[in-house]
């Protein structure tokens, strides 16, 4: 197409006014700028509004926590029952609403999973929600045990209901989290269409004014173009390009994580971003013309200089440099730097410096190192326990030889006392190996007693240190039950149990289900434990209570061994469970009983807890859970 121009030449084409050269950069930049806008800046708005929704739900579903720990709380100071603490919970909860129509809401649901409350489907609740599907199939209650059972918390993307309308079908995305007292999952949500719905209207506006700026930029570039071949106008395009560059840069320096400093040849400083301000905590305007050196520890001062040196003269093709800032708070901040030459051609070099905090880096190699020397130092309990096994099976054979001399040596005393009494009737006095034979005929039972209780603890001991080395539990697959072993445990033990108290009570749960394990194991627990409350009582007035209960809400058989003795500081009760650390050597303690106590629980996937205070006593609870770990694992999937 041509267009009349006036001029002594007469008629130009388009083509001739406005080079293809000239007008495609400009028609290539509207391309990107379209291409930008809708490719990358609405689909990062699109992302940071959902973040935001996701935040807020995050911050809801935390104030809604808080009131659950209010009537918790409540409860726990006898203000309320537990029962109507949670019920008051669940009111509470039941009436919050939020969002633009206040209609979006909480749930509760439980670890079995079972519906406690939901606003909106009053038909699920007190059943079991364990098979509950969305429509696409998704076991989404499943999937909400799943993220609180490995972070306590977490997001469910699944597909539910609009608000109170069961005819709609909308893509939620919720934020849940366990309250661990109460076996409580509380969670909340909003819907990906309301962040559709906000970026389409956020769209089509944007798009309006797009249009309209494109419009105008059309215009302009016309414009532009036209006059592309007046001199002032391409300076002032220059000006314009150089100003945007400038701004660019100095917005890439700005918003850059990493800290970015100009040198001049003296290493003084020109120029320092706002990380560098941030992380080392100088105003900027402090550190303009002040020397880099200032701002190095002095170790580093000649390490820094050499590296300077080898950049600039080009003998190094390593151009970094690990070492540390001083942080205007004189903290050490350790950084990775590196160099480049800014100019050198006309003059002395400028060298552009940058450098990222390493702090977490150095964090990470420290817990590394940790984590190795553990892993080092379980090697070590493990060559130990080896090193025992071997000394207590070496031991064994020659303590059960003696052992069963002991009852030769019995009988030969036994057979030789009558033989010894009527010499000693005849011949009035006389001595054996040099002691008086009355003398002799008095200690001797006492001296084989002592040495075969003696030769016994060493025994015992050496059973102890077996049971502690042992590398593999028992088998674990005998069905048992708790309540019988506790009766047969403290039959055991009746005659300790009543030269340490008057007081003792055992309360059975009679609904105690079965649980898989050894009865013969649990039994050495709770022995352990009934042992450990007898010694820890010092009046025979006070109580000793032997509890158990089943806690439906996370299918646990519950055992607790509860005295009211001298009790435990809180340094003592850290470390009842190592291997060899008693108080009660003076009484032949080894300290292992409480270690294998804690192993056999473990083994049976359980817990074994202490709670004491000084002068009040102390609760040992045991949690079993009801079903093996296979068994858990199938009802999970």
């Amino acid at each position: 197409m041509d267009l009349p121009i006036p001029g002594k030449y007469g008629k130009k084409s388009f083509s001739q006014v406005i080079p293809v050269k000239i007008i495609l950069p400009v028609l290539l930049s509207m391309f990107l700028f379209i291409a930008t806008f809708f490719g990358y800046i609405l689909p990062r708005m699109e992302d940071q509004l959902m973040e935001r929704k996701r935040e807020m739900i995050h911050a809801l579903s935390n104030s809604a926590m808080s009131s659950v720990k209010h009537y918790a709380k409540m409860s726990l100071n006898g203000a309320l029952t537990e029962k109507e603490a949670k019920q008051q919970a669940i009111n509470h909860l039941r009436d919050l609403r939020y969002g633009p129509d206040n209609k979006d809401y909480f749930w509760i649901n439980d670890t079995y999973p079972r519906m406690i409350m939901h606003p909106y489907r009053p038909d699920l609740e007190g059943k079991d929600v364990t098979d509950e599907t969305d429509p696409a199939g998704q076991r989404l209650f499943q999937d909400f045990l799943a993220a609180v059972k490995s972070e306590g918390a977490g997001y469910v993307n699944y597909h539910w209901q609009w608000q109170d309308d069961p005819s709609r079908i909308f893509s939620k995305i919720s934020y849940v989290q366990e309250y661990l007292p109460w076996q409580w999952v509380i969670g909340t949500g909003v819907y990906v269409e309301d962040v559709h719905a906000q970026v389409a209207a956020i769209t089509q506006n944007m798009t309006y004014i797009f249009l309209g700026i494109l419009l105008i930029i059309s215009i302009l570039s016309v414009y532009i173009i036209w006059q592309g071949t007046s001199v002032e106008t391409k300076r002032q395009e220059m000006e314009i390009s150089l100003r945007k560059s400038e701004i660019r840069y100095r917005l890439l320096t700005e918003t850059a994580k990493e800290m970015i400093l100009l040198l001049d040849r003296d290493l003084r400083i020109n120029y320092a971003n706002t990380s560098f301000s941030k992380i080392c905590g100088y105003p900027i305007d402090s550190v303009i013309g002040k020397s880099i050196l200032d701002i190095l520890p002095p170790p580093h001062q000649q390490e820094f200089l050499h590296k300077i040196d080898s950049t600039n003269s080009d003998n190094s093709n390593d151009s970094m440099l690990e070492t540390e800032f001083v942080s205007a708070d004189s903290h050490h901040v350790p950084i990775e730097a590196t160099f480049a030459i800014m100019d050198s051609s006309s003059g002395p070099p400028t060298f552009l410096l940058t450098a990222r905090d390493i702090t977490d880096k150095k964090r990470a190699e420290v817990e590394a190192k940790l984590r190795q020397e553990q892993l080092m130092q379980t090697n070590k309990m493990e060559a130990l326990g080896t090193l025992v096994a071997g000394v207590a099976h070496e031991i064994n054979n020659p303590i059960s030889s003696v052992m069963l001399n002991f009852k030769v040596y019995e009988r030969f005393w036994d057979a030789a006392q009558p033989i010894l009494d009527l010499h000693y009737s005849e011949n009035t006095d006389f001595e054996i190996g040099g002691m008086p034979y009355m003398q002799l005929r008095d200690r001797m039972p006492k001296l084989l007693h002592f040495s075969q209780d003696g030769v016994s603890r060493v025994q015992r001991i050496v059973g102890e240190l077996k049971e502690f080395s042992r590398q593999a539990p028992s088998e674990l697959k005998e069905a048992v039950n708790l309540n019988q072993v506790v009766e047969t445990s403290i039959g055991l033990l009746s005659s300790v149990i009543k030269k340490a108290t008057q007081d003792f009570k055992v309360t059975y749960d009679e609904n105690l289900p079965i649980l898989p394990g050894n009865s013969q194991r649990l039994g050495q627990v709770i022995i352990n434990l009934l042992v450990n409350a007898c010694q820890a009582t010092d009046s025979p007035d006070k109580p000793i209570r032997v509890t158990t209960h089943y806690l439906e809400e996370s299918e646990e058989i519950i055992l607790e061994v509860a005295d009211q003795g001298v009790g435990m500081t809180p340094e003592l009760l850290d470390r009842i469970k190592d291997p060899f650390f008693t108080t009660k050597r003076d009484i032949s303690g080894t300290g292992l009983g409480l270690s294998i106590s804690d192993t056999i629980i473990r083994n049976h996937h359980g817990w074994l807890n202490f709670k004491s205070e000084p002068d009040k006593g102390t609760i040992a609870t045991a949690r079993l859970p009801r079903y093996d770990m296979d068994e858990v694992a199938g009802r999970m999937i």
